[in-house]
């Protein structure tokens, strides 16, 4: 139903992307016409690739007033994915205006108007289809995640997209779309901080939230969906230095990672404040993700 309205092109990157540890041949600039916009993604692909054997795909979403670029060096997922022998593709939002480079999603209603109504499922569905058309690519192992703004929109991918999305990842940032369930059951690892005030873990507005329009609240949002999935009513909890995992198990596993005193940020990626080093004492979101992922390909 989408393809008749999306034509696409696609050219390298002579340049490479700039990042030193995952630079190879194989990087890409994918330019993408959706619905009569043009639409851009980054790509790494692991320089020692199988063409005999499909890889799974992971789909990286910045956060909002944020860049694809940013996201890619603050979470390192092309180097973390590129270390798990995945194809990782980190699309870019829609530029709000007035802002340099910040860009946003469509990942619910109150989102729509900044995002000038992109239809980012669509797009979304173009990058897979473009992917797979380059790579020997499983469709059973495809999968999204994001941080704040970037986590609602896996999110809104896990109910609009579910027939290609095997699971997702959320950092940060909660359901904003609603309404049926999906086709089939996604599992979801959503991560949190306990400190975010940005994001707050207990919903509506934090001494850093941006916007007027309270946040959802995590655990209960975590509970419904659990129930969605047909899962177990009441949660395992798993106690770790520092963090706790909740995993309602089922046939569509939930899993809640809380982070004790994190803010709003990727607990183990890069902080602007210790440049090149992990945050602290913390668990590795990123790779916690590509753990979760390589547990749950479609069935």
């Amino acid at each position: 139903m989408r393809a008749g309205a999306l034509a696409v092109a696609a050219t390298l990157l002579a340049s490479g992307l700039g990042l030193a540890e995952a630079q190879s041949s194989a990087d890409l600039t994918l330019s993408l016409t959706v619905h009569g916009r043009t639409r851009v993604a980054y790509v790494h692909v692991p320089p020692r690739l199988d063409p005999a054997v499909p890889a799974a795909v992971v789909l990286g979403y910045h956060g909002g007033a944020g860049t694809a670029q940013g996201y890619i060096r603050h979470s390192q997922l092309f180097v973390k994915g590129e270390r798990g022998g995945v194809v990782v593709v980190c699309p870019e939002g829609t530029l709000l205006p007035g802002s340099g480079e910040h860009r946003v999603w469509n990942s619910g209603p109150e989102y729509a108007r900044a995002a000038r109504d992109a239809d980012d499922v669509a797009f979304t569905a173009a990058l897979i289809d473009e992917i797979a058309r380059r790579y020997p690519i499983d469709g059973k192992r495809v999968y999204a995640t994001g941080f704040s703004n970037g986590g609602q929109m896996a999110y809104r991918l896990a109910l609009e997209l579910a027939s290609r999305i095997a699971a997702i990842a959320p950092m940060s940032g909660g359901r904003l779309v609603d309404g049926p369930p999906s086709a089939r059951a996604v599992p979801v690892l959503h991560i949190h901080g306990t400190a975010d005030s940005l994001y707050p873990l207990a919903g509506g507005l934090g001494s850093h939230s941006i916007g007027r329009t309270p946040h959802v609240a995590i655990l209960p949002m975590i509970a419904d969906w659990a129930a969605r999935n047909g899962d177990a009513a009441v949660a395992q909890v798993e106690a770790h230095s520092g963090w706790t995992r909740q995993a309602y198990v089922g046939p569509a596993p939930i899993e809640l990672v809380l982070v004790e005193g994190l803010g709003h940020q990727i607990a183990g990626g890069e902080d602007d404040r210790l440049p090149g080093q992990a945050l602290r004492d913390q668990p590795d979101a990123v790779a916690l993700a590509l753990e979760f992922f390589r547990a749950h390909p479609m069935r």
